[in-house]
């Protein structure tokens, strides 16, 4: 991880410590912002996490930017972290730590010759470690309260260097993932009863948003998700048509349109800029898009939503 700017955060001492390849800030509330690069320590690709207690975050990714007010978790894939901006006033932790450590956490929990049932956890924490979160915990006080010991024994045993360190991390880091999943869960759930009513969802169309998340920039086709996901177009739109009422390539549009909304409302940046920060190589077909859904150019809802002539539409149906 790359150093910190502005005043001292960590109680935590740099670098990386004994044989627990992982690092872990902890930041107290300050008078001015700091910032943490998110690009590495080591030649390994590292995955990070930032609880963060109270206080404001923006954690700039490969696309775009995530920004979250505690308390919330952040988990962030090898190579999908660009830079933590903490605000001033936060409190919390910022952990990297090498997506190998990570592999071989999961392989050391759950091994090869462990029963089916085991075998499927070890798929779905892998799946958790390889995907963008970021959980508000405001409504998950206990699983809050879990996430700050889990932090704080990590960063205890890291500062340690104690015999069988690397054995603890490496059951909490699972404790941690574990908690992201059940999170990523009760997201889906939520998100679904809201849209159809249909309770909760798939396993597939559980993992397709949470890929979706994480490449809805990237323009990917239903069959660049199919074969992410190790299924094919016809199961994936299966899965969307059953618990949403929309097949997949309908979802892909409502996520870039739900985010081109919220840009185009909450930002100052130009409409081309919106189209460029969306993946779209040419404005003009921004515009198209945009308006063959919303049935206004993005300019003129931009202008409309500040008049107060268009309501809350940012939120669309069936997307969590």
């Amino acid at each position: 991880m790359g150093r910190k700017s502005g005043p001292e955060a960590s109680a935590i001492p740099d670098g990386v410590a004994g044989k627990i390849h992982a690092r872990i800030d902890r930041f107290e509330p300050a008078l001015s912002p700091r910032k943490w690069g998110l690009e590495g320590v080591v030649q390994n690709a590292c995955c990070h996490a930032v609880l963060l207690e109270n206080g404001d975050a923006h954690i700039s990714l490969r696309h775009g930017v995530i920004g979250l007010a505690g308390p919330a978790l952040i988990w962030l894939p090898a190579g999908e972290g660009r830079v933590c901006d903490i605000e001033a006033g936060a409190r919390g932790y910022v952990m990297s730590v090498p997506d190998d450590v990570v592999a071989r956490s999961l392989s050391g929990h759950f091994p090869p010759d462990q029963a089916r049932q085991g075998a499927g956890h070890f798929r779905g924490l892998r799946f958790v470690a390889d995907t963008v979160h970021g959980s508000h915990l405001t409504d998950h006080k206990q699983d809050f309260e879990q996430t700050r010991l889990i932090f704080a024994v990590m960063a205890s045993e890291i500062w340690a260097n104690r015999h069988m360190g690397e054995t603890v991390f490496s059951a909490q880091l699972i404790a941690l993932l574990a908690i992201l999943a059940r999170l990523a869960e009760d997201w889906m759930t939520q998100g679904l009863q809201e849209g159809t009513g249909s309770g909760v969802g798939s396993v597939t169309l559980h993992r397709f948003l949470q890929v979706l998340e994480i490449h809805f920039r990237d323009h990917w086709n239903v069959g660049d998700y199919a074969r992410a996901l190790g299924t094919s177009e016809r199961r994936l739109a299966l899965a969307t048509v059953r618990a949403t009422g929309k097949p997949p390539l309908q979802l892909i549009h409502d996520r870039v349109l739900h985010e081109a909304c919220l840009r185009l409302e909450q930002s100052p940046q130009a409409v081309a800029q919106v189209a460029y920060g969306l993946g779209f190589r040419d404005p003009a077909y921004f515009n198209r898009f945009f308006k063959r859904y919303l049935g206004v150019a993005p300019g003129a809802w931009r202008r409309q939503k500040r008049a107060g002539q268009i309501r809350d539409d940012t939120s669309f149906a069936a997307w969590p």
